[in-house]
């Protein structure tokens, strides 16, 4: 047993110390050697855990999934009068899309830029699917609730979302400017949509 909480805690410490040098100096920059220094782990303890440093930002990404799939599944089960409105659960995942610091969008570019590796390749198809399972998760339960329209087809709309928050995120890559068409038009946009007559029908 205390070897299992060993391992939890060290795993911990290195998911932690990685999401703040990504913060402080970004992907590129940060290195074992600072993780190591960081979390007092011999580099040998480390590679016991990952094998590259590819791997550890995948399970730095993976931790951040796992911790909105909690946060779902908490609201999960409400009645229509207190489930939290859908469209504001999923704009949430876009607010955070225009902030460069944010962890999340540091490891998707940096795995966009390595794209020929296995490991980064790897990791995107698996946020682009994680993204789009929990964008339909959301709308399906907002149509059980009676909060979005059942006309709307949940498949392409998830699918939607995927699309425009890669597009989002690949915009404020290369460009500081701002636009008619941000990320609080498109929520709006959506939230509209839902309401309505759906555009997005089976």
């Amino acid at each position: 047993m205390k070897q299992f909480e060993r391992r939890v805690r060290s795993e911990k410490a290195l998911l932690e110390a990685a999401s703040a040098l990504i913060k402080e100096v970004g992907c590129a920059k940060t290195t074992l050697s600072e993780i190591m220094e960081r979390t007092g782990l011999s580099k040998g303890a480390i590679y016991h855990y990952i094998k590259s440093k590819d791997e550890l930002f995948a399970k730095v990404l993976e931790a951040r999934i796992h911790e909105t799939n909690e946060k779902f599944f908490e609201k999960m089960g409400k009645s229509k009068e207190d489930m939290t409105d859908p469209i504001d659960v999923l704009s949430e995942s876009f607010e955070a899309i225009n902030h460069p610091k944010d962890v999340v969008n540091q490891i998707l570019l940096y795995f966009i830029g390595r794209n020929e590796q296995k490991k980064a390749k790897e990791a995107l198809r698996e946020f682009d699917q994680w993204m789009f399972e929990f964008s339909k998760l959301w709308i399906v339960s907002g149509q059980k609730n009676g909060v979005i329209s059942e006309q709307i087809d949940a498949n392409q709309t998830a699918e939607l979302f995927v699309l425009m928050s890669s597009g989002f995120r690949m915009r404020n890559v290369h460009s500081g400017s701002k636009y008619e068409f941000n990320t609080c038009q498109f929520t709006a946009m959506m939230k509209d949509l839902f309401r309505k007559d759906p555009v997005l029908l089976k």
